[in-house]
């Protein structure tokens, strides 16, 4: 009853899954000559601070990239782990999640995690919800708890969303097999809205036209009248697992018209265009998925028709027991939230979405 899946993920545009780590200049990174070279802290140390153990402390108040030359910075080098194309505009760029060979790879999680945004959207639809017949949580942490459990399904003892009662936990997706690391770019990264466009922020990518291949699995047992012999069982929506090309296609459409839509009169990004062509002309069993930094609020929640509902406004302007706001900016039309994108910025006539990739879903019977 177990379904195999065979997936194939192509980045559409550059993507950034980061690590939570901002690398420095000159302690984890030189750049020259349009390269940026992460340095090996332990062939450093080996090399350098281990020649002239009087120097030692010297050399440790020197940061480590100031005590390299050109000449070293050699992908053979002792000193530099991997090179990326591409450097920071600043001194520290994020940097993108990786295997200890220091090859980029896409966590199941993350795929996973886009998937169940779409489910979400999906579900919201289907089962006819609104704002005023969920209770949202009080703290923004848990706003969507209650959400979740109508929807993914509720522990029968206490009613509340389960993940042992969550449909979502039939579907297994693990980590992809890695790329190469010639496959990352350095990035510059900006917050763009109808008035300003903040700081530039340095990001280490993934660059695009790179396949990732991963390995899921989809549980068919927990759907099935022998998981009904424990309570809460079996789960519901079996059917819509088995439909994730077709409701990540139905998502994914309009959420390009939305953003094509909020573009108009900026410098659109020309490859929203090109992803929806592809997506009217390609087989229904791939879709285009935004996932990573810089998907933004429209990416990672229900979206449109949380705005749709009736009772957006009200929630929009909420405000908790402790007087924090659900959202950072208020603005007089809540129907203009979010007001602004982040996007990949090569000079002012050319913008570039970021995370964009094609999904090719092969489920195996």
């Amino acid at each position: 009853m177990i379904h195999q899946i065979k997936i194939t993920l192509t980045t559409l545009t550059p993507l950034h899954i980061g690590t939570g780590r901002v690398l420095t200049r000159d302690f984890d990174f030189k750049s020259y000559a349009g390269v940026t070279y992460r340095l090996s802290e332990e062939g450093i140390i080996d090399a350098l601070y281990a020649r002239d153990p009087k120097l030692t402390e010297q050399l440790m108040r020197t940061p480590p990239g100031q005590l390299l030359k050109p000449a070293d910075l050699d992908l053979n080098s002792p000193f530099v782990r991997y090179a990326v194309q591409g450097q920071p505009q600043g001194r520290e760029f994020r940097e993108q999640i990786k295997d200890v060979h220091d090859r980029p790879y896409l966590p199941g999680s993350s795929l996973k995690g886009a998937l169940r945004t779409i489910l979400t959207w999906h579900g919201w639809k289907e089962n006819d919800l609104s704002l005023s017949s969920v209770r949202l949580g009080y703290k923004n942490k848990y706003a969507a708890q209650n959400i979740e459990a109508e929807i993914f399904g509720r522990d029968p003892k206490n009613g509340r969303h389960s993940p042992h009662h969550d449909f979502l936990r039939a579907l297994r997706i693990a980590d992809s097999y890695p790329a190469s690391s010639d496959s990352l770019v350095i990035e510059q990264v900006q917050v763009l809205s109808k008035s300003k466009s903040g700081a530039p922020i340095s990001v280490e990518a993934v660059k695009e036209k790179t396949k990732f291949r991963l390995r899921g699995s989809l549980d068919d047992s927990l759907f099935s009248s022998w998981a009904g012999r424990e309570r809460g069982f079996p789960l519901p929506h079996a059917d819509w697992l088995h439909k994730i090309p077709e409701i990540a296609r139905a998502r994914a459409a309009e959420r390009i018209e939305r953003e094509l839509s909020w573009w108009q009169g900026r410098a659109e990004p020309s490859k929203l265009r090109e992803i929806r062509s592809t997506l009217q002309s390609e087989s229904d069993s791939s879709f285009p998925l935004q996932l990573g930094f810089g998907t933004g609020w429209e990416g990672t929640t229900i979206g449109a028709p949380l705005k749709m509902d009736t009772g957006w406004p009200e929630v929009y302007n909420l405000r908790d027991k402790r007087g924090i706001r659900w959202f950072k900016h208020k603005l007089h039309n809540p129907l203009d939230f979010p007001v602004s994108r982040r996007v990949i910025v090569r000079d002012q006539s050319h913008v570039t979405p970021l995370g964009w990739v094609w999904v090719t879903w092969k489920e195996e019977q």
